[in-house]
């Protein structure tokens, strides 16, 4: 049985406390929290991409927080920057009168590059066709690393103006909606029970489904808004005295909202059997098909607007009601042990319940692992076995493979940078003035990389790999001069006569992923084919 939380009123006791703010955004939940502390007596800084921009200044005026002077931003290749950056930081508030600070909210999200073929990777993902493991693997290391690691370097960086009673609360999501970047939020708090093991005061504060910033990451967030106001919040009459005026707030203009009956009624039916389905499934394919479809629907009746509107509302609501809770119950009073996750749901908001512990997450299922040795060639390795191949045409510079006996699904790994056009002239005329390795020059590496294998597995000079078709539908990347190529593949092997090599290529921004068919031909008969090309028939 959930206990009643008188606790939350519509003041709290902060004066004299000071709470620095990593991500508050607008309309973001850390500016939520930002505005609650301020109301309880806080002094808030917050910290921005850019300081210098109107755009932010203007922000951070409007909710009374004071902007720190000093950029702040998460990069994974960058991390003893972000140290010295936390320095400057610390120096900044003490030139501001700060000694210790009590708390730092970790509101941090992202970590995508604005790239096209990463928001192109990630609207695949939404789409459900294809997941965040098949991002390149430069982008997905940010990822975690905004998302999760940065909490760690947080740490860090700010011991010199913090204390073993300074709160570091972080932020994730735990609802119904497939959340493609869960397991860096799985990572952040792996990472916050460790360092409260370390002597950390770290808390994650779950958060419910609300229109903000990262509802990029998600498929059908207003729906899930829409779902948990007509299930938790419409028929209560009363909240406690610190979010009674917000919730009479959204009541009000939710009252007012034309077309809003209207628009519950019509959504009825979805909410009941199709939403059912898809929460239970976590299936990003069919969410996107179901919430489309109704969307398209909506737009043709002239409801979407008024859902968008609403949700708009309710969130405004569910943010203000969230920094109201988490202020109080785990800022201004520590009701958790550190190292903890705590989930606010719906229900909760109204702050007449006690917030609990998230629940545990289920388990991965670990792979089963095999044992492997590693062999190691570099490029005068490489130019033996695949003498075939001219030196400017030759696009590996080191592949490193399993070592022993051929098994199918074993594994390679090469890399190949990028020539100038100085260094190699396919690159002077490809394109002229524009060097670029476009997708079908990639394409050439992975077959030679799978040739490579298959030369070095079946051990045998007077055998020869043949190309007799790939599959790479979305190789259509392109990688300037100085960018490093990354290939991984398996080979399959039935008989030689039926090979493939299942790839992926990536730089920085893209993967793609495919594969190669092929077969193993005696160097004799491949040179019988190429000899009828010698000669050929004069009539024609």
């Amino acid at each position: 049985m959930r206990q009643i939380n008188p606790n939350i009123k519509g003041q709290f006791m902060l004066t004299g406390k000071t709470i620095l703010i990593l991500g508050a955004r607008e309309g973001g939940y850390g500016a939520s929290i930002a505005t609650a502390a301020l109301n309880a007596g806080a002094t808030v800084f917050g910290t921005s991409l850019d300081p210098n921009s109107p755009r932010e200044k203007a922000f951070f005026e409007k909710i009374g927080v004071n902007l720190v002077e000093v950029p702040l931003r998460f990069d994974s290749e960058k991390r003893d920057e972000t140290l010295l950056t936390f320095k400057s930081i610390e120096n900044y508030l003490r030139s501001q009168g700060v000694e210790k600070l009590d708390s730092v909210i970790h509101a941090v999200a992202g970590g995508f590059p604005r790239k096209p073929s990463v928001m192109k990777a990630v609207g695949d993902i939404l789409k459900g066709k294809s997941v965040f493991s098949d991002l390149a693997t430069a982008v997905k290391r940010n990822v975690y690393y905004v998302n999760a690691g940065s909490l760690e370097d947080t740490v860090r960086g700010l011991s010199g103006i913090s204390d073993k009673e300074t709160k570091y609360v972080s932020l994730t999501y735990r609802g119904e909606l497939p959340y493609f970047i869960s397991p860096t939020k799985r990572y952040l708090e792996k990472l916050s029970r460790r360092l409260a093991r370390h002597g950390s005061n770290t808390l994650v504060a779950a958060f419910p489904e609300a229109w903000t910033q990262s509802s990029q990451f998600f498929t059908g967030i207003e729906i899930a808004v829409m779902y948990h106001y007509i299930h938790d919040l419409e028929n209560l009459e009363s909240c406690s005295s610190g979010i009674e005026p917000s919730f009479a707030k959204m009541k009000n203009a939710l009252g007012n909202l034309d077309g809003f009956d209207r628009l519950k009624d019509s959504m009825s039916n979805f909410l009941a059997v199709d939403w059912q389905e898809i929460s239970s499934v976590q299936d990003n394919a069919m969410m996107f098909e179901k919430v489309h479809s109704l969307f398209n629907k909506m737009r043709g009746d002239s409801s979407f607007t008024v859902l968008r509107r609403a949700v708009e509302i309710i969130s405004d609501f569910v943010r203000e009601a969230c920094g109201l809770i988490l202020v109080s119950e785990f800022i201004s009073e520590k009701k958790y042990i550190p190292g903890e996750v705590r989930q606010i749901y719906y229900r909760d908001l109204c702050g007449m319940t006690s917030i609990g512990l998230a629940q545990d997450r289920t388990k991965e299922a670990s792979a089963c692992k095999r044992n492997r040795q590693w062999v190691v060639y570099e490029k005068d390795d490489i130019r033996k076995t695949l003498h075939m191949y001219g030196e400017n045409f030759l696009f590996l510079d080191r592949v490193i493979m399993e070592a022993g006996d051929f098994h199918n699904g074993m594994i390679g790994f090469a890399r190949f940078k990028i020539p100038t056009p100085l260094q190699n002239p396919i690159l002077k005329d490809h394109f002229v003035n524009m060097p670029v390795f476009g997708g079908h020059l990639q394409m050439e590496a992975v077959a030679q990389f799978g040739a490579f294998l298959v030369f070095k597995i079946v051990n045998n000079a007077k055998l020869v790999p043949i190309l007799t078709g790939t599959e790479f539908p979305d190789l259509n990347t392109m990688a300037p001069p100085g960018e490093v190529l990354t290939l991984m593949g398996e080979v399959h092997m039935k008989d030689r006569r039926d090979l493939e090599f299942r790839a992926f290529i990536e730089n920085r921004y893209a993967r793609t992923t495919g594969v190669i068919r092929g077969m193993v031909l005696n160097e004799r008969l491949v040179k019988k084919m190429l000899s009828s090309f010698e000669n050929p028939d004069s009539s024609d």
